[in-house]
């Protein structure tokens, strides 16, 4: 590429003309690299981005279109340490979000913990609503069903039933909460 790019020059690369784009990435190649090596240790990151440079250089005529006929190596160089310090933000951002998930531990099933909690709340209660608790909250029967193996009108079941979710309620308001939570 001349220095000073003539205009015809400067049309066939914002067109991405075949010959053009070879000549600009033999050209700018090692500089590039340069550029991005300040920025990323890693050679494998490094060639992502060079890459990814001048791919996206080659098929996007809005961003040769940007470059407007002087300093073409240095206008490459800077979007390439540019999109290396993006790429390094990005990864820091997910090593520290990967250190603190590791930190925690795996994430608690919601699912299982409310369980957990139902299984100790029963054990405050009477045999009989102990085993009501089991068939609709745990099991998930019906109340005709539940009902139907306890033996007992659906009526008393339902005024059982009531006073469970009540005295429920009242326990999940008794117990401390995760840290932090108002």
């Amino acid at each position: 590429m001349p220095s000073n790019p003539e205009p015809i020059w400067e049309a066939r690369f914002h067109r991405g003309e075949r010959d053009v784009m070879e000549s600009v990435y033999r050209e700018n190649f090692d500089a590039v690299r340069r550029a991005v090596a300040r920025v990323l240790p890693e050679p494998a990151d490094r060639d992502t981005i060079v890459q990814q440079v001048f791919a996206d250089l080659c098929a996007s005529r809005r961003m040769r279109e940007s470059w407007k006929g002087t300093g073409l190596g240095a206008w490459l160089r800077t979007i390439a340490r540019n999109q290396a310090i993006d790429f390094a933000r990005r990864e820091r951002r997910l090593t520290d979000l990967s250190a603190v998930e590791n930190a925690a531990g795996p994430a608690p099933d919601p699912l299982q913990e409310f369980r957990q909690e139902l299984l100790r709340f029963a054990e405050r209660l009477d045999p009989a609503r102990r085993t009501l608790l089991e068939l609709r909250f745990i099991e998930g029967l019906t109340q005709v069903e539940a009902a139907g193996r306890i033996g007992m009108p659906r009526s008393t079941l339902e005024d059982w039933e009531r006073e469970i979710r009540s005295r429920l309620a009242a326990h999940l308001l008794e117990r401390p909460g995760p840290e932090g939570a108002v």
